[in-house]
């Protein structure tokens, strides 16, 4: 029954709060109440009169369940004078309301990890994650409708994860694998680690462990039966041990190079001083493989040398395992390095048992005790050597580096990442790099850590150093803690890492990679066809593929780790971080390809108010020179006499007047704006010599090699103003020089070439160098001007240049700006512009 008298009662029942299973199953008001029958409604009052709460218990334990909706409700009646009364005081009501507000964002915070965790699941399975709509909402309400959410997505995902399962089973059973690579795949599979499975089996073979951080013992404990101080603990060591302790024979039994560190131990621990640090650090780097004796420096109470001999080509490239050292203080205790030294540094303390709490951050401290474990004999049958020494040593420092709250940080520099490709697989240096960090993994954590940061330098930073911003549990990393990270923050933050330093154009060219091309290999040209495809009109498209250049930045992506080079062009990455820069590649190429279309328009706009300047420029100096002979036709028109020769003069006068009108500007801008055709470029080069020769007053020297096919598909008015800025820059550098004008000499000289040509660009080109008998330029000059800078040289050489490089990039072609020049000894430019 759904109604019965003692269930209606009881819904009305202002004490009901006093017994929260009750209230659960009863509802807010009789209107909600469920179906609850006498003997259930008798039993919840039995239950309560043997644990009796207070209203204000009774609601907070229903809020500990997760009946936020019901307590709401509660609340909000009390607020109107509901049947909770009095029952609930004020300060009652405050800490509720507090306890709610709390219990309410915890939820939300659950919601969100298990709406993460189900996404990393579901991608890993290879399915497009549910947004799960209205999930944390519900969450936060905790009713059937958040169970029924989550129910339904972990069904969706598991059965996906089941199917996926058996697939690569079943490959792996076909395929010719060892039986370690078998294992490591079958572990990824049980794991749920898919994609790290699949690039396994893709691979075809696995790096076994046989040189890795298994293969060097660690050192043994410190036993505090050696001594107390270190003189008393240096007695025990040959040559002359005060006592036969055959438990302490692991420890005092040392090779020649183990010997010599002894020995310049007695020395440090009798007088520190320069001489004894030089021999310390000398004796220190033989022990680790490095037989050179660094300069020592004597400041603020200590001694800084330089440690060498930690650079192992099987770790990770490090700043502590920098080949040219890292900084060594050796002090007493209590005399930290000076702060000006930069980390990471090794803080030696010439002393037994020593623990400083003035270590600065970015500060290992190594004392004798420390060491003497390092020296001590391996266990039998391992060999002790500088590697294992290294690696030892190693342990030692790390740890303390990148503690928190350096980080990775302690150890590399977050610009340059982890280079996890310095010599070993990156799967073994990966390895090395957890067990430097005091950190162990197993196969499964270390493989797919391999997978997810495509062992990216950047990306392995980012990922790792979220991972271990304290010691894990245990100092272990599992697939737990992995997962802990994998979510959209992290990967947002990796993608960001990755393309903070490109340019609109090489994070259009990339998103074009991860959007269309991810089954197939693809070059420059598939790439400016794709553009098309992103929504753009089509003037814009146009001006887009102007200025993409595909061609200059696939390889500077692939240079950038962000592609890989293949034989027919380039091809995406096959990791999770490809599939990382594939999140949303469409979005972010389509933004990239708009950005780079607003770009071009400012060029071109600049552009056009730069060549409006210039063809005002020249019709200036034309003007100049008509109104100079008007001046002329009207000197002699004062001295004529002759009447037709004074008619003479008038029409010529008439003709110069009228060549001041409006229409020169006119066209010198029209010419400027005209479409791209064939130009002789031995005409357009020889009319402009001796044009800029007669109006600069200098002397220019002309020379073709070779006439047949020197043309350049261009508009020759924007070509002519390239190659004139040149010269007027040449004629201003040795004007500013104060060159006589007997001695201002350009020597302009056109040719052909094939094959090799700018950047080392294949193809047919033309090349137009320009010399001149100026100062020239410095090395530093010519890479700004290079790079495309403008720049002011007492005079010359400001935008003029600049507009000259875009105006030849924008032919396909390059200026470079080459060492001084051989025959007049000024500046020597050579210009390359692609043959038509």
């Amino acid at each position: 029954m759904t109604t019965e008298p003692l269930t209606k009662i009881l819904a009305d029942w202002p004490g009901r709060w006093r017994y929260p299973a009750l209230a659960k199953a009863l509802g807010a008001a009789p209107a909600s109440a469920r179906s609850v029958g006498d003997a259930d409604a008798a039993r919840c009052v039995l239950q309560g009169i043997a644990d009796p709460v207070s209203a204000v218990d009774g609601l907070e334990r229903l809020i500990a369940d997760g009946e936020f909706r019901l307590v709401d409700e509660v609340l909000t009646g009390r607020s109107e004078g509901g049947p909770v009364g009095e029952q609930v005081t004020d300060d009652g009501l405050r800490r509720l309301q507090e306890r709610l507000a709390e219990a309410r964002s915890a939820a939300r915070a659950d919601a969100e990890r298990e709406q993460a965790m189900l996404a990393e699941r579901a991608r890993r399975a290879g399915l497009d994650p549910d947004p799960l709509p209205g999930l944390v909402e519900h969450a936060q309400l905790r009713g059937p409708d958040a169970r029924e959410l989550l129910d339904r997505e972990r069904t969706r995902i598991a059965a996906a994860e089941k199917k996926l399962a058996g697939e690569l089973t079943q490959r792996l059973r076909a395929a010719a694998t060892t039986e370690a690579h078998s294992a490591a795949v079958q572990a990824c599979i049980k794991a749920g680690e898919f994609p790290t499975a699949r690039r396994l089996l893709e691979e075809g073979r696995i790096d076994t462990d046989g040189g890795g951080p298994s293969s060097v013992p660690r050192p043994p404990l410190w036993n505090p039966m050696m001594g107390r101080s270190l003189e008393e603990i240096l007695l025990h060591y040959p040559p002359h041990p005060s006592q036969d302790r055959p438990h302490l024979a692991r420890f005092v039994d040392v090779d020649a190079a183990g010997l010599e560190v002894v020995e310049a131990l007695r020395h440090l621990s009798a007088h520190l001083d320069e001489p004894t640090v030089g021999t310390f650090a000398t004796a220190l780097g033989r022990l680790l493989g490095e037989d050179v004796r660094p300069l020592v420096t004597a400041r603020d109470g200590g001694f800084l040398t330089t440690l060498l001999g930690l650079d192992d080509a099987r770790l990770p490239g490090l700043q502590v395992t920098d080949r040219t050292g890292v900084p060594l203080w050796v002090a007493a205790p209590g005399t930290p390095p000076p702060a000006d030294v930069r980390g990471p540094v090794v803080w030696f303390v010439p002393a037994a048992g020593t623990t400083d709490t003035r270590r600065p951050p970015g500060t290992a401290v190594l004392d004798a005790t420390g060491l003497l474990c390092v020296l001590a004999r391996p266990p039998q049958g391992a060999q002790g050597s500088p590697p294992s020494r290294r690696v030892n040593l190693l342990r030692a420092i790390v740890p303390q580096l990148i503690a928190p709250p350096a980080g990775l940080a302690g150890i590399t520099d977050a610009t340059v990442g982890i280079d996890l490709k310095s010599g070993a697989s990156p799967r073994e240096t990966l390895t090395w790099l957890l067990d430097l960090c005091g950190i162990a993994a197993d196969a499964v954590v270390v493989d797919t850590l391999e997978y997810e940061t495509g062992a990216h330098p950047l990306a392995a930073w980012v990922l790792l150093n979220r991972l271990l911003p304290e010691p894990p549990p245990e100092h272990s990393l599992t697939l737990a803690q992995l997962d802990a990270v994998r979510n959209r923050e992290t990967r947002d933050l990796v993608r960001a890492e990755l393309t903070a330093s490109l340019e609109a154009r090489e994070r259009a060219v990339l998103g074009i990679a991860y959007t269309l091309h991810q089954d197939a290999p693809f070059g420059a040209g598939d790439v400016l066809a794709d553009v098309s495809l992103f929504g753009l009109a089509d003037e814009d498209i146009e001006r887009a593929v102007q200025n993409l250049a595909p061609e200059t930045v696939l390889p500077r992506l692939a240079e950038l780790a962000l592609l890989k080079e293949h034989p027919d062009g380039y091809v995406t990455l096959p990791s999770g971080l490809g599939e990382l820069l594939a999140d949303g590649a469409e979005a972010r190429a389509e933004g990239a390809l708009r950005e780079l279309v607003e770009q071009a328009n400012d060029a071109h706009a600049r552009m056009m108010a730069t060549l409006t300047e210039q063809a005002l420029t020249q019709v200036g100096h034309r003007s100049d020179n008509i109104v100079m002979g008007i001046m002329e036709l009207l000197s002699g028109l004062e001295d004529a006499t002759d009447p037709d020769a004074k008619a003479e003069y008038v029409e010529r006068i008439r003709e110069n007047v009228a060549r001041l009108g409006g229409d020169q500007h006119r066209n010198a801008l029209k010419d400027l704006q005209r479409p791209p055709e064939d130009c002789d470029l031995e005409d357009l080069v020889r009319r402009l010599a001796r044009r800029v020769e007669w109006q600069e007053g200098v002397t220019i020297s002309f020379q073709c090699d070779g006439s047949e096919g020197l043309t350049v598909h261009a508009i020759r008015a924007r070509l002519e103003l390239a190659l004139e800025n040149l010269l007027i820059n040449a004629v201003q550098a040795m004007q500013q020089a104060q060159i006589p004008a007997d001695h201002q000499e350009i020597a302009v000289r056109l040719r052909g070439a094939e094959r090799n040509g700018p950047d080392g660009r294949h193809g047919f080109w033309n090349i137009v160098e320009i010399e001149d008998a100026g100062p020239g330029l410095t090395a530093a000059e010519r890479e700004r001007l290079q790079r495309g800078e403008a720049f002011s040289k007492n005079g010359s050489g400001g935008t003029g240049v600049k507009d000259s490089r875009e105006i030849v990039r924008r032919l396909g072609g390059a200026i470079e700006f080459l060492p001084r020049s051989a025959t007049l000894s000024g500046a020597h430019v050579r210009v390359w512009v692609p043959r038509s």
